[in-house]
């Protein structure tokens, strides 16, 4: 497993930084922007960091995820264990014009996300309160203490799959080359350094829908966000 001192002290190879605490781009920056690099790969590519867990649900249809979540991805089932089938809003707005003022139920059949609301979601029957289900959803993973001498740290596990390690790296001599753009050297340092950083992104975006179990299930329905 990848830790913040392999990703450091690799962006500081290629910076020329001989020195333990950095001259030019110190480890505290250094280590701010693999923060930076959480939230901005985590925006271009949601499930790069999900999280599992329980959520009690809200009286009704309306429901919202954890506040520290980005993106819903999944509702995956009931207490019970009963699957929660994926639906449209549209499709039920369609098929039952009152779906809202149902009669509640804790145990939930469907849910409908909305792209323009990513943190919210609908469920029906509507929810009794309480009513528990396990969901899926993206977050950007709590970042490391740049303050903390990089000996302290560095030992902290990289909060991504290793995979995308590499890619930090490219963000973090992105960021560290933009610093000095002034320079044209090192602002076509910069570009190069986020071409490629936008370019493995989306190249592992490509990967994982052609690798993923879905790909070779006809009966995926296509309309999951994910």
């Amino acid at each position: 497993m990848a830790t913040v001192a392999q990703i450091i002290n690799n962006a500081k190879t290629v910076l020329q930084e001989i020195t333990a605490d950095g001259i030019r781009w110190n480890n505290a920056e250094l280590v701010g922007w693999l923060n930076e690099f959480y939230q901005a790969a985590v925006q271009i590519k949601p499930e790069a960091f999900s999280v599992s867990e329980s959520l009690s649900l809200l009286e009704g249809t309306e429901q919202t995820i954890p506040d520290t979540g980005m993106r819903l991805l999944d509702v995956i089932r009931n207490a019970t264990g009963m699957a929660i089938m994926v639906t449209t809003r549209r499709a039920l707005d369609s098929t039952r014009r009152t779906w809202h003022s149902d009669p509640a139920s804790s145990n939930i059949e469907k849910f409908a996300f909305d792209e323009l609301n990513p943190t919210r979601f609908y469920v029906h029957p509507p929810a009794i309160a309480g009513t528990s289900v396990d969901i899926l959803y993206s977050a950007v993973p709590e970042g490391h203490d740049a303050a903390q001498d990089l000996a302290v740290v560095g030992l902290e596990s990289f909060k991504l799959n290793d995979a995308y390690a590499p890619v930090a790296t490219d963000y973090i001599l992105y960021r560290a080359f933009s610093k000095d753009a002034e320079h044209a050297a090192n602002l076509q340092r910069a570009q190069m350094h986020f071409q490629s950083y936008m370019q493995q992104m989306a190249s592992k975006a490509q990967t994982d829908a052609q690798t993923s179990p879905n790909a070779f299930d006809s009966s995926a329905n296509p309309q999951r966000a994910r």
